[in-house]
C-alpha cells in the first residue's frame, strides 16, 4: 500500500450549509418542507451557494487539504428523479473546480439526508423501490458530470441509523406500534443498502482511479460496571448500531444477527436475484469506511431505551454518562481515547481504511467580541486531545487513517435547525449579514495542520 497524504480540512452538508434554496433551479426537499413550517431558513442557513469563493479561501488560509461537503440532490435533479438541472451541474463544478484550484480535494457526501420531497410524497422515501432506481441515476449523473474533479466520495450518511430511526424520509409518521412498521423499516433500510451497493459499483466502473466509502454514525458504548450483563449490554449496543451494518457493507450478506432480528420481527425480504448479485459484486465493494465520532456512551443491562423521535445518534439514547469522562458546556462527554478505540475496533474488524469526517465541539459558548474577535480556547483542547488520539492511533497503532475532517468548520445549522450550537473554526454573524470572522481556533488549527499534526500547541 503506497504512502498517502494525509487530509486536513473541515466538513459540512448541503441542508444546514449551502443556502440558495430558492435558486438556481433547486427542488424542494424534506427539509424546505421542514422551513415552511418550522421558520427555520434552511434555503438561507450559512450561504455558501453565494459565499464560496469567500469560504474555501478561508479553508485555504488554514491549509486545508480537504473539504467535505455534500450535494444537494434536489439541485442536481429537483424532483429527484425528472430533468437535470444544468444550473446544479455548473454550481457544484464551480465550487469543486475552486477547491481543486486552491490545493483542497472534495469528500463528497452523495446523500446527507436531504431527500427530495417529491420521492417522499410518490413513493414514501426509501420505502419505494422507485426511489432506489431514482437515487441509483442520480449518482450516475454525479459521476458522469464531476468525475474529473471529485476523487472521494460518500454514498450515505450514517445510514446505520436507518432501522433505529425509520420515519426520518417518511410520508407519514411511524411508531413501533403501527401494524406495517417492522415490514417498513426494515424494507426502507434494505433499500438504503442496496443504494449503498449500487452508488459504489456505478463509481468503481465509471471512475476506476476514484475511492468510495460509506459514512456511520459511531455510537461506541462502554458497560456502566464490570457486572458481566453489563457487558453484554455493551456489546449488542456495538453490534447492533456499529457493526452490522459495517459487516454487511463488507461482506454482502446479512449476519445471524440481523436475519434473526427480521425472523423475530416476521420480515422476510425476498431479496430478488440482481440484487443478491449486486450485494455480492466484487466491484460493490467500498474502499475505505468514514465516520462521525463526537462521544462515547454507557450501557447498563436492561435500563437503556431508544428515542423513536431523535434525528441523530447523539439524540438517540437515554444511555448513561461514563462516570470518569468530563462534560462539554453542551452536556457530551469528551472521550479521545474513545476515538483511538473505535478506530482501532474499525481496522481490526474489516480491514480497511478509516477516515473521520465528524468530530468537533459544539458549544453555545462563543460570543463574538466588539473587535471581531472569538476566543474558544474550549475548543482547542478539545480539538487537541482527539487530534493527538488520532496521532496515536496513526503512528503507534499502524491503523490506515485517511484524514480528519471535523464538523462544521465554518458555522452551520444543526440537523435540528438550532444557529447557536457552533462548531467552526470560523464565525458566521447569523444575525448580522453572514459575515465570517476567524475565532482563536481558526490560528490555531491553522498551526496543526502546518505541522501535519505535530504542533498541538501553537495558535494566535
Amino acid at each position: 500500500m503506497s504512502e498517502q497524504k494525509f487530509l486536513w480540512g473541515g466538513s459540512t452538508s448541503a441542508f444546514q450549509f449551502e443556502g440558495g434554496g430558492n435558486e438556481g433551479g433547486k427542488g424542494q426537499s424534506i427539509y424546505d418542507a421542514r422551513e415552511a413550517k418550522s421558520g427555520i431558513t434552511y434555503s438561507i442557513a450559512s450561504d455558501f451557494y453565494h459565499r464560496y469563493r469567500e469560504d474555501i479561501a478561508l479553508m485555504a488560509e488554514m491549509g486545508f487539504t480537504a473539504f467535505r461537503m455534500s450535494i444537494a440532490w434536489t439541485r442536481i435533479i429537483p424532483d429527484g428523479e425528472g430533468p437535470v438541472n444544468e444550473e446544479g451541474i455548473a454550481f457544484y463544478r464551480s465550487v469543486f473546480s475552486e477547491l481543486k484550484n486552491h490545493g483542497i480535494e472534495p469528500v463528497v457526501t452523495l446523500f446527507h439526508w436531504d431527500m427530495p420531497l417529491a420521492l417522499v410524497e410518490k413513493y414514501d422515501g426509501w420505502f419505494g423501490e422507485e426511489t432506489l432506481r431514482a437515487f441509483e441515476r442520480y449518482c450516475h449523473v454525479c459521476f458522469e458530470h464531476f468525475g474529473d474533479l471529485v476523487h472521494y466520495w460518500l454514498t450515505l450518511n450514517e445510514n446505520n441509523l436507518g432501522l433505529m430511526i425509520p420515519s426520518m424520509f417518511s410520508s407519514k409518521k411511524r411508531s413501533s406500534q403501527d401494524p406495517d412498521y417492522e415490514v417498513y423499516r426494515w424494507t426502507s433500510y434494505h433499500h438504503t443498502i442496496l443504494a449503498h451497493f449500487a452508488a459504489v459499483r456505478a463509481c468503481h466502473k465509471m471512475l476506476p482511479g476514484a475511492s468510495i466509502g460509506c459514512m456511520m454514525a459511531s455510537a461506541l458504548a462502554y458497560p456502566l460496571s464490570p457486572d458481566p450483563r453489563d457487558v453484554r449490554a455493551a456489546q449488542v449496543h456495538n453490534e447492533t448500531v456499529n457493526w452490522d451494518e459495517i459487516e454487511l457493507l463488507t461482506s454482502g450478506r446479512y449476519n445471524a444477527h440481523m436475519l434473526r432480528a427480521m425472523e423475530s420481527a416476521g420480515v422476510d425480504l425476498k431479496i430478488a436475484a440482481d440484487h443478491v448479485q449486486l450485494m455480492l459484486d466484487p466491484t460493490s465493494k467500498m474502499d475505505f469506511i468514514s465516520f462521525s465520532y463526537y462521544y462515547s456512551v454507557c450501557m447498563r443491562d436492561g435500563e437503556n431505551k431508544a428515542n423513536e423521535d431523535a434525528e441523530t445518534i447523539q439524540m438517540m439514547y437515554s444511555a448513561y454518562a461514563n462516570p470518569c469522562l468530563e462534560k462539554s458546556s453542551f452536556g457530551w462527554t469528551i472521550d479521545p481515547m474513545g476515538l483511538r478505540i473505535f478506530m482501532n475496533e474499525l481496522y481490526d474488524r474489516f480491514g480497511l481504511p478509516v477516515m473521520v469526517v465528524e468530530n468537533g465541539l459544539g458549544v453555545k459558548d462563543d460570543v463574538l467580541n466588539e473587535d471581531g474577535t472569538v476566543h474558544d480556547d474550549y475548543r482547542i483542547a478539545y480539538l487537541r486531545e482527539h487530534i493527538d488520539a488520532v496521532n496515536k492511533t496513526r503512528f503507534e497503532d499502524g491503523v490506515p487513517v485517511l484524514g480528519y475532517l471535523p464538523w462544521g468548520c465554518i458555522d452551520l445549522y444543526s440537523a435540528s435547525g438550532d444557529r447557536t450550537k457552533r462548531y467552526g473554526f470560523v464565525y458566521v454573524d447569523f444575525d448580522g449579514g453572514l459575515s465570517r470572522y476567524r475565532k482563536d481556533s481558526f490560528y490555531w488549527y491553522r498551526d496543526v495542520i502546518a505541522s501535519d499534526g505535530e504542533n498541538l500547541d501553537g495558535g494566535r
